[in-house]
């Protein structure tokens, strides 16, 4: 592994990504497509599915979400979770 590699600092995710209504845009649009696929939704479907098109292992094409709308969607369902909880 390279110098540059190693020193090389987490790549952050657009600034975008973290807008609430980005992030409802995104958690529809995957909703929709779970409902098509699935015929079914649930929190851990939804999480599922957020979480693979994040990783690059689905075709964010198909659902209109890229993988860092997918992680800052994730992200903002964790945060409100939290929040809810406390």
């Amino acid at each position: 592994m390279s110098d540059a590699t190693i020193v090389r600092p987490r790549r952050r995710a657009p600034e975008y990504v973290t807008n609430p209504d980005m992030a409802a845009f995104t958690i529809g649009q995957v909703a929709l497509a779970a409902l098509r696929d699935e015929g079914a939704l649930s929190m851990e479907t939804l999480r599922k599915y957020l979480a693979r098109i994040a990783a690059g292992r689905d075709d964010a094409a198909a659902t209109r979400v890229n993988p860092d709308m997918a992680l800052g969607a994730l992200r903002y369902i964790e945060a409100s979770l939290r929040t809810e909880a406390a």
